[in-house]
């Protein structure tokens, strides 16, 4: 473990039974590496991500780092709570996404070792990016039996919506600029969110049956991401969230890379899973590559966007004296 002056401790996690590695930096609680062996043995880095640690210091598409206090697109950036209006940070006007300008992501969280793996704190003051409440957080990331899991708890002194997700940019096929479009996804969803022209809810359930955003078997992202299904048009690909089946922890998606046979599965226990098909990805990246559109795709688990302003979805509302509790688990595997 080493220091850096700016982005805090730089760690490595192993995984004790397996290939699976992890490297993860302070600054966002981000995981900035991932590495995992495909059907011959081939360890690569599956994330795309910043060049350089440093530059996760500077503006980019939060790549692999932990988003809040509300993660998503909150419309018009304000919503009523027991009467009260607040009216939030918007950092992509007239909206709010991911929390704001000084977001999660964009935090310095204070690190400790634990077993078989890290934990991450941060502290969000009262009215913090405009939302009430002091909330304090716990995001513990380990890694055993090819498993990263990410573990979140939340506390506050006042009622305030709340929702965090991690932020992964996943290519099975490695860093070095190869599109997704080959990469079989499956969701375990019925339903999904229709989405406005500026992506923020229209409020509107809509089942995935007939249309593109059917993944309830396995099939090529490249066959939804080019159709000419009005949802897919005005996103440019997915970006949207899919209302996942069941409750506890259960499987959310699988996804493989028929060429190395490497297959994640990812499991949660939130209630939706924005699917994000980088459409609009531009920036520098690893290895001196420069991403582009459908290099990567994020599964993030998490609330539904914008729940304080539709009273018919999931309740996202955390309470003095209620804990608030999301996991995740990324488990990379071979097809």
């Amino acid at each position: 473990m080493t220091q850096t002056p700016t982005t805090g401790k730089i760690h490595v996690l192993k995984d004790p039974h397996s290939d699976v590695s992890a490297e993860l930096i302070d600054y966002g609680a981000t995981v900035t590496k991932l590495f995992a062996p495909d059907t011959d043995g081939q360890i690569e880095d599956i994330l795309l991500g910043c060049p350089t640690v440093e530059d996760h210091l500077k503006p980019h598409p939060h790549f692999n780092c932990l988003v809040g206090r509300f993660a998503n697109r909150i419309t018009n950036a304000r919503f009523m709570l027991d009467g009260v209006r607040y009216e939030l940070d918007a950092n992509i006007a007239p909206h709010q996404l991911h929390g704001g300008s000084r977001g999660f992501a964009n935090r310095l969280w204070t690190s400790e070792a634990i077993d078989n793996g890290k934990r991450f704190r941060l502290v969000s003051e009262d009215g913090d990016q405009g939302y009430p409440g002091k909330l304090t957080v716990r995001a513990d990331y380990t890694l055993v039996d090819r498993i990263l899991r990410l573990e979140i708890h939340a506390e506050t002194t006042k009622p305030t919506p709340i929702s965090l997700t991690a932020h992964h940019y996943f290519n099975l096929n490695g860093t070095q600029g190869t599109p997704i479009n080959d990469h079989l996804l499956e969701v375990n969803a019925d339903s999904y969110l229709a989405v406005s022209e500026q992506l923020t809810q229209l409020g509107e359930i809509r089942y995935v049956q007939g249309t593109p955003f059917d993944f309830r078997e396995s099939r090529l992202l490249h066959e939804a991401i080019t159709s000419a299904h009005p949802q897919i048009a005005l996103a440019g690909g997915l970006d949207h969230n899919f209302v996942i089946r069941d409750e506890g922890l259960r499987i959310a998606a699988e996804l493989i890379e028929p060429s190395t046979k490497r297959k994640l599965t990812v499991r949660t226990d939130q209630p939706g899973m924005q699917v994000y098909s980088c459409n609009t990805l531009s920036a520098p990246g690893k290895q001196g590559v420069m991403y582009g559109a459908y290099q990567g795709i994020c599964l993030e688990t998490q609330q539904f966007p914008d729940a304080p302003n539709h009273e018919h979805y999931p309740d996202t509302i955390l309470r003095p004296g209620e804990k608030f509790t999301a996991i995740t688990e990324f488990e990379l595997g071979i097809a």
